[in-house]
């Protein structure tokens, strides 16, 4: 398996595929994208930083979400369709 099998079954650019087979393949991937979704709606509400430049509550739980939860899912996939782990998006 390749990244270009993964684009063919999901399509879309590479991320948009990963998160598309996360969504499809793994048990709790739709869930937690949709948390992540919604957490990024809040930070982005709360303009991610205050004026002391530190990340706002809701920017930290955003990000804490994608580190323990997203990232893990998001190495699974790329593990099974053998993506590196550096693999960015080609344009």
């Amino acid at each position: 398996m390749s990244e270009q099998t993964l684009r063919a079954k999901y399509g879309g650019k590479l991320a948009k595929a990963i998160n598309r087979a996360i969504r499809a393949e793994l048990p709790g991937g739709n869930e937690a994208l949709d948390k992540l979704t919604h957490l990024a709606g809040a930070a982005r509400q709360s303009h991610w930083k205050d004026r002391a430049g530190q990340h706002t509550d809701e920017a930290a739980a955003y990000y804490r979400h994608k580190r323990e939860v997203i990232d893990p899912m998001d190495a699974q996939i790329r593990r099974k369709w053998g993506i590196s782990p550096t693999a960015k998006t080609r344009d």
